[in-house]
């Protein structure tokens, strides 16, 4: 009777073992720790008019900021006048 349970547990953990051996199924292997990775892609080009500048701001002298201008080669705009609030 011995024989016959470690027999069917035998059996079992074999089919357990066989689950999930699909290729496909399979996670994509690490790459090697001492290879490394390829090189990442440019980034895309700016537009030539307009465009983004930094996102950085320059607080004036009031307490008011001001942004950077893309018609002005990103410079920050003038510091409006502290008497026109």
């Amino acid at each position: 009777m011995r024989a016959l349970a470690a027999a069917v547990l035998l059996f079992t953990l074999s089919g357990c073992g066989l689950a999930g051996t699909d290729p496909a199924a399979r996670p994509a292997p690490h790459p090697a720790a001492d290879k490394p990775l390829p090189p990442a892609p440019p980034p895309p080009p700016l537009p030539d008019q307009g465009g983004a500048c930094a996102a950085d701001v320059k607080q004036c002298a009031d307490g008011r900021y001001v942004s950077r201008n893309p018609d002005k080669g990103c410079a920050f705009d003038a510091c409006p006048d502290a008497n026109n609030h």
